[in-house]
């Protein structure tokens, strides 16, 4: 065998050992997904203490499902709850909420997701009446573990709202910068240009931030904006849309960037924190996304074998990447190979 011919050889074969990860990586599992039990055209739960949601997931055990429910429709008052599930053995999961303030007829949404944001579902809900035996314990039968809940602020009294959020979930990657959109509008014959916001719940969340957004430029609109890499660690961790405003109110010092979890976000009228909120929402903090570098291979200059190699298409750099895995997935065969050579 020549030299030429040795060379070709070995690269065919640290080829096939760095893609050989690869190919096996190929054949995962099939995707994740997430159902909620309900019969009919949508969820009922009564209006008790201790109402169960339930439902099916294709998932490893122990995976955790984010569950929220937020009023739609004409209900009053505005109500966020939210709370996590667990996947169990059986693929079933299961948590309860407490809807005793809530209203027969109170209609809302609700959603069911995995942590990592891979799969959701989203179905319509209504509140019943509790019969004479309305459930304050859970039912026999409950899927478990059930974890105990996170339930938000909810409102209950004052006027229709004057300012709101105009979505009410923020998805943010941790470290980076989460949007709050807020509509400002006209309350009983009063222009309203600022509002409260205050997210998270330190006795909860050990992180609380309260600020007051105003509305400079009277477009009736201002978007705030979480920095979550200086939440809690600067002088300004918010910021707003042009020709508006903001101003922090209070803040919990931290350590570090804010951690990775669901936090309340609640909207009050004015430039004071009275009476309930006028809107609510979630700040969902999610881990950061695993990057993988991408390396292109520089045009090939040098010496007659870095030429042989660049002859089928291999740069230097490339080279230097498929050497590394083939030691990761085949070591003893390159290194049989080389002392042959």
């Amino acid at each position: 065998m020549t030299s030429r011919q040795r060379t070709l050889l070995l690269v065919s074969v640290l080829v096939t050992a760095a893609l050989a990860p690869a190919a096996f990586a190929g054949s995962a599992a099939a995707d994740p997904s997430v159902g909620v039990d309900y019969e009919g055209d949508s969820v009922t739960v009564a209006n008790g203490s201790a109402q169960v949601v339930s439902g099916t997931a294709d998932a490893p055990v122990g995976t955790e499902i984010l569950v929220r429910v937020r009023a739609s429709g004409d209900t009053e008052p505005v109500f966020l709850k939210t709370s996590t599930a667990v996947v169990t053995e059986n693929g079933t999961w299961a948590t309860s909420f407490d809807f005793e303030r809530q209203a027969a007829g109170d209609t809302f949404s609700l959603t069911a997701r995995f942590e990592n944001g891979s799969a959701e579902t989203n179905v319509d809900g209504e509140v019943i009446a509790c019969g004479e035996e309305c459930a304050d314990t859970l039912p026999s039968g409950t899927p478990t573990p059930i974890p105990e809940q996170t339930q938000t602020a909810t409102r209950t009294d004052g006027p229709s709202a004057s300012v709101a959020f105009t979505e009410n979930i923020f998805l943010v990657e941790r470290g980076g910068v989460a949007a709050i959109p807020i509509s400002f509008e006209s309350a009983n014959g009063d222009d309203v240009t600022q509002a409260v916001v205050v997210l998270g719940n330190e006795s909860e969340s050990n992180y609380e931030l309260e600020a007051v957004v105003r509305d400079g430029d009277d477009d009736g609109q201002a978007v705030v904006y979480v920095d979550t890499s200086l939440a809690g660690r600067s002088n300004e961790p918010l910021s707003v849309s042009g020709g508006d405003s903001v101003s922090v109110v209070s803040e919990t010092s931290l350590d570090s960037q804010l951690d990775a979890a669901d936090y309340d976000v609640s909207l009050y009228a004015g430039s004071e924190r009275t009476g309930g909120p006028v809107d609510v929402g979630s700040l969902v903090v999610q881990t950061e996304t695993t990057r993988t570098a991408t390396v292109t291979a520089a045009p090939v200059t040098g010496d007659s074998s870095s030429q042989a190699l660049n002859g089928i298409g291999v740069g230097p750099l490339a080279i230097g990447g498929i050497v590394s895995g083939a030691f990761i997935v085949g070591g003893a065969l390159l290194a049989a190979l080389l002392l042959k050579g």
